[in-house]
């Protein structure tokens, strides 16, 4: 029998590795060694505690659809914290959806620059007024 452990990684194709790691260090402020950045090679780093991501090196334009991750969601613990990410994309120009609030949890969704779907939740705790 099968037992799946945890998540290893998630592949993410771009057309410019740099552009794409620098997003994910300034704007969601993951601690990435830039150096470490190569234009043939993918890029590794980690999201917490069971998260890693991998950028990889991708000439032709990637197709949306059956087969392709729709979206990556990453979770946060308190309000402050997506409201610190909403000023953060307006001072940014970024474009972004949301706050939006559902019956579990408030979900914010924006793009990397090659795309990439993100949403970024808080689950609503029911013992919180968040």
């Amino acid at each position: 029998m099968l037992h799946l452990q945890r998540v290893h990684h998630i592949a993410l194709n771009c057309r410019d590795v740099m552009k794409v790691a620098v997003f994910f260090k300034e704007i969601l402020e993951v601690p990435i060694d830039l150096s470490q950045v190569s234009e043939t090679d993918p890029l590794y780093f980690q999201v917490g505690q069971e998260t890693r991501i991998g950028l990889h090196p991708y000439s032709s334009e990637g197709q949306n659809g059956i087969g392709q991750v729709d979206h990556i969601a990453f979770s946060v613990a308190s309000r402050a914290e997506l409201d610190y990410l909403v000023d953060k994309l307006e001072a940014e120009n970024i474009c972004y959806r949301g706050p939006i609030e559902r019956p579990q949890s408030y979900n914010l969704y924006f793009e990397t620059p090659d795309g990439h779907h993100l949403e970024v939740r808080l689950d609503k705790d029911e013992n919180d007024d968040t």
